[in-house]
């Protein structure tokens, strides 16, 4: 079955199947093979002059700003199965019903989740020059 590629939607299409875009261009079963269905995990996905498909390698990861570092900190509290502040609920709920020890074990449960995402989201390094 001849198969195609079209740049513009990143998808590949088989010729009977599929309504093929107008942009698409023949793609062979070893390039669909190496660049679409196993690429290297290295590598992303590119084009050629001709609209093929090509692995290149990924542009270097820019750090996390500070403030996306906080935006993830803040997501990761409130996730409600896993984050720290569902603990901190349980531990003012049971201390208003006047349980001292199930609050204080709430309390801990807590503070142990989040130290654990503020280890999983760390501050970006800041870049200071060393003094001339």
């Amino acid at each position: 079955m001849e198969r195609f590629y079209s740049r513009r939607t990143g998808c590949s299409y088989l010729k009977g199947v599929h309504s093929i875009p107008e942009d698409a261009v023949p793609i062979t079963e070893d390039r669909y093979q190496q660049v679409i269905a196993n690429p290297a995990t290295e590598k992303i996905r590119g084009h050629d002059q001709d609209g093929l498909p090509i692995l290149i390698d990924a542009p270097p990861a820019t750090p996390d700003t500070r403030e996306q570092i906080e935006a993830l900190r803040l997501r990761a509290y409130a996730e409600p199965l896993t984050g720290s502040d569902r603990y901190f609920a349980e531990a003012q709920r049971e201390s208003l019903l006047g349980n001292v020890e199930a609050a204080d074990a709430a309390k801990a449960r807590g503070m142990s989740r989040f130290a654990e995402i503020q280890a999983e989201y760390p501050w970006p390094t800041e870049h200071v020059d060393p003094p001339a």
